[in-house]
């Protein structure tokens, strides 16, 4: 299988940082599988909302990265032309690669374990796949946390509230207010003075939807990078986190570095500890 490590594994990614840390994870895991293949992040600017590159914080790849302005092709356009009988036989040329392999959806475990020496396409921006521990060792270098953040020093309590896109599409909603005032709640019998910051994309709206759902208390608005919202609540005592992969990631990286017992996913659990 020598003459395959010559070609190029493509691993495709669509969406934002979340998105992009799972297909960062593929790449790094795939690497691990296949040391001498060559392999290609590929992340478009297409999908659901346009979404950039968000990961110039990683130094020290072992890939490539490149970036596809594909956002063009939307709305009727795209459906006029999945119509075509063109777009037909490229879609049954496309699942006759899939039954050979040539091309697989890494998007969980068992998909993960049909890639191939001769797999030439993928894409795996999904939470469904479990991330080696290696991959978080390698991310956490990456992102060069300050000790105060790794030893938790701060009092308080970080709410990632993901609204943006959110707020407009109509198949998707943002995370109810009234389960985060709730847990802030909790959080507050055992925890005395705990200064609370909420880290959103939508900042003045996430004040408004937690100050209508009961949170009246002073609180601090940040409205920070991907990157840097991640570093500081994986930092927090306490983290509340909702509806998104970022998120998830941040819960993720806190109980890889042992913090187990202070995390809040909505949407996972309504409890206040031992979730995810």
């Amino acid at each position: 299988m020598k003459y395959f490590d010559y070609i190029p594994l493509k691993i495709h990614c669509w969406g934002g940082l979340g998105s992009q840390l799972y297909a960062l994870a593929t790449a790094y895991d795939l690497k691990i599988k296949y040391p001498k293949r060559r392999i290609k992040l590929v992340l478009h600017t297409g999908g659901v909302t346009k979404r950039l590159s968000e990961l110039e914080f990683i130094h020290n790849i072992d890939f490539e990265i490149i970036q596809i302005h594909d956002s063009q092709i939307q709305g009727k356009e795209y459906k006029n032309q999945i119509k075509s009988n063109k777009i037909r036989l490229r879609i049954f040329l496309i699942k006759i690669l899939y039954f050979f392999n040539f091309i697989v959806s890494a998007n969980s475990n068992l998909d993960f374990d049909k890639v191939r020496p001769w797999t030439v396409s993928t894409r795996g921006h999904y939470f469904n796949r479990t991330v080696s521990t290696g991959f978080y060792s390698y991310l956490l270098k990456n992102i060069n946390l300050e000790e105060k953040q790794l030893n938790r020093s701060q009092n308080e309590i970080a709410i990632h509230y993901r609204m943006g896109d959110l707020l407009t599409l109509a198949e998707k909603s943002i995370s109810p207010a009234n389960k985060i005032v709730y847990v802030v709640r909790e959080v507050q019998k055992i925890r005395n003075n705990v200064k609370i910051y909420v880290y959103s994309d939508s900042p003045q709206i996430a004040k408004e939807t937690l100050f209508n759902a009961g949170l009246t208390d002073e609180f601090t608005l940040k409205d920070l990078s991907t990157i840097d919202v991640i570093r500081a609540c994986v930092g927090a005592n306490y983290f509340i986190g909702t509806g998104s992969k970022v998120s998830l990631w941040i819960v993720n990286i806190r109980r890889y570095l042992g913090e187990i017992n202070s995390n809040y996913l909505e949407g996972f659990d309504d409890k206040l500890y031992n979730r995810y």
